[in-house]
């Protein structure tokens, strides 16, 4: 396999001139050519394996010699990458059609993910996956319902679900609303959490206290 340096002007010559400056990074045999952080086509012996979008897929399949990527020897089987000649790819005009197609799909794609992540519990400070499936046992699904419920009548609901009595859950969702990690909560704040909640138990009738020695 030839370095990057000796495929690097054909590839930027292809690409640049549709998606601006493009990174080359070897992917097992193949030289693969990533634009804003996407992989879109990999390039070996003069031949492109462009990445297909949903609106494109079907235009490249019909091109006659177009195939996709399949190569056992190094593992590849895909269905998303379609060969066609570096000559081809650089004449034909749907070239660029196609290149900013599955640019603007892959993008759209990872700001809708990242959307949907901004709602999810996990993304808040001392939350996990594992945190996100407890509150789903209350129904509590994402980000906003968590917020509407608060730290504390949370806290109570699980308790009353049976879950982690603990002081560490109490900081934990209390950080959570905040976001601040479980670490930066204070002492006198924890006290103060920690009254909090034994008010907060005592009007639930709950009989769960804790135990607060140090007040000072």
């Amino acid at each position: 396999m030839q370095p990057i340096q000796a495929v690097e002007q054909p590839i930027s010559t292809l690409f640049e001139p549709i998606v601006g400056k493009v990174k080359i990074k070897t992917y097992f045999s193949y030289y693969a050519v990533f634009a804003n952080g996407f992989m879109l086509a990999l390039y070996k012996n003069n031949m492109v394996f462009l990445r297909a979008s949903t609106n494109s897929k079907a235009e490249i399949q019909q091109l006659e010699g177009t195939y996709p990527l399949q190569d056992h020897d190094v593992g590849i089987n895909t269905k998303n990458f379609y060969a066609m000649s570096y000559k081809f790819a650089l004449e034909t005009p749907n070239f660029s059609i196609w290149l900013t197609s599955i640019l603007d799909e892959l993008t759209n794609q990872q700001r809708l993910e990242e959307e949907k992540r901004k709602t999810q519990v996990r993304s808040l400070a001392n939350m996990n996956i594992k945190m996100e499936r407890i509150l789903k046992r209350i129904n509590i699904k994402n980000v906003e319902q968590f917020r509407q419920k608060g730290y504390m009548n949370t806290f109570i609901e699980l308790i009353k679900q049976g879950s982690d009595r603990s002081d560490v859950m109490l900081f934990r969702l209390h950080g959570a609303i905040h976001q601040k990690s479980i670490y930066h909560i204070t002492h006198k704040e924890r006290l103060e959490l920690l009254k909090e909640a034994n008010q907060a138990l005592y009007n639930a009738g709950l009989r769960h206290r804790f135990d607060i020695a140090d007040e000072d």
